[in-house]
């Protein structure tokens, strides 16, 4: 079940559901989004936008995502 499925009264198109499919994608760019997403939050902590507190939990939060996938801990994303 979808987590918007309650909102809609007839079903998701199927050709909407093919389209906007990302999956495939998420499973082979994950480490390079993961990786992208820490340099972002580093950057805001130099920016004096995040607290060290708020990017050491973030980026912490983030190497978690990543080992969990690596590891097929995250089902959906394992590969």
């Amino acid at each position: 079940m979808k987590p918007w499925s309650g909102r809609f009264e007839k079903p998701t198109a199927k050709a909407v559901e093919a389209y906007t499919a990302s999956l495939a994608f998420d499973r082979r760019l994950y480490r390079h989004d993961i990786a992208g997403s820490i340099a972002q939050a580093k950057a805001l902590n130099r920016a004096a936008i995040l607290t060290d507190k708020e990017a050491e939990l973030i980026i912490m939060g983030l190497v978690s995502i990543r080992e969990g996938t690596e590891w097929g801990k995250l089902g959906s994303i394992s590969h």
